[in-house]
């Protein structure tokens, strides 16, 4: 074979490499550009996979924050069925002593929903005014329907952020849910580094920079298996109410993960979910900055057509672990 010859068959091969890289990393972040999911957090068991000894310390999600991410947030809804969401989402807002301004509209926009301005916007200007009545939280659990269960869970010594990924499950099911406008501009589904396979996750592992975005991986798998597998033990046999799917326990897991607040001023204690916080996408050095309290004001002039950003503050490696997107500092990932 001549020199030619093996010096093209090199140069395939590495080229064909090169494309097997990219594809798993594209899929992370956005399943349109040849992604969809190859795999679950762990086999669809009772029993959680073999992992790396948990940390210690207690549960790891005291970490959960709030951010909505670049993308990989993904909508069902095409554009009508979002501008009706968020009218009657709005409605309701407004109702339960709630401020949104008039200039805002919630768009779909590449597979992910945002909220845009309709019309230029002073500095200065109200954007949102958070009602402590709108926060759901524990507190709101006990005055639910289910109140009777949610204390008996916390009797039971249910895991607090369990309670919670319960409550809004409970609530996504129930038809006459007061939450039912916010419910529904929820994320339905996820992209994000729980949708990995475990093989996956391991490719993770092996690329530079992107060790801790694996860890936290690991961590967030092992943290929804305590949960799955104490629900399975201690909720679903006792509660008929409460019989969820796995599928329902993954999404509220990665709803308080994706969209859910801690109630201390670190950001650590028990979950909330604060309407409208997690709507804006995320963008690092955004001139707004993420709150779950008060109010917010624009910190710049927007014009009509631009978006509403938040900047979230948090470390790249929990937006990509949390939401599958690329971020320049895991290098071998690529916008």
């Amino acid at each position: 074979m001549s020199r030619h010859t093996l010096l093209a068959i090199a140069l395939l091969l590495v080229l064909l490499a090169a494309s097997a890289e990219a594809q798993f990393f594209v899929r992370l972040g956005d399943k349109k550009k040849g992604g969809g999911t190859t795999g679950d957090v762990a086999p669809k068991t009772d029993t959680p996979p073999a992992d790396t000894p948990a940390p210690e310390g207690g549960d790891s999600s005291s970490a959960l924050q709030s951010d909505n991410g670049e993308t990989g947030l993904q909508s069902e809804s095409d554009g009508g069925d979002v501008d009706m969401l968020w009218k009657a989402f709005v409605r309701w807002f407004r109702e339960n002593g709630g401020i949104i301004s008039c200039k805002l509209e919630l768009k779909a926009r590449n597979g992910r929903r945002g909220v845009y301005f309709k019309e230029r916007m002073r500095r200065g200007e109200t954007i949102v005014s958070f009602p402590r009545t709108l926060r759901m939280e524990e507190k709101s659990a006990m005055k639910s329907k289910g109140a009777t269960i949610f204390k008996e869970l916390k009797q039971a010594e249910v895991f607090p952020d369990l309670r919670m990924v319960l409550y809004l499950i409970y609530e996504k099911h129930n038809p006459d849910s007061f939450w039912k406008p916010y419910i529904q501009v929820l994320p339905t589904d996820y992209n994000n580094i729980m949708s990995l396979t475990d093989a996956e996750l391991r490719k993770l592992l092996r690329r530079p920079g992107c060790e801790n975005t694996h860890n936290l991986g690991v961590q967030m798998r092992r943290t929804f298996n305590r949960f799955f597998n104490q629900y399975k033990s201690l909720v679903e046999p006792n509660y008929p109410e409460m019989k969820f799917s796995r599928e329902d326990l993954l999404w509220g897991f990665n709803t308080l993960v994706a969209c859910g607040w801690g109630s201390g001023s670190d950001g650590t204690g028990d979950k909330m979910m604060v309407p409208f916080s997690e709507l804006p996408v995320h963008r690092r050095e955004s001139a707004q900055k993420a709150t779950n309290r008060g109010f917010i004001s624009a910190a710049k002039e927007y014009q009509a057509g631009e978006e509403l950003t938040f900047d979230y503050g948090l470390l790249n490696d929990a937006v990509l672990a949390f939401y599958g997107i690329p971020t320049p500092d895991c290098r071998g990932l690529r916008r």
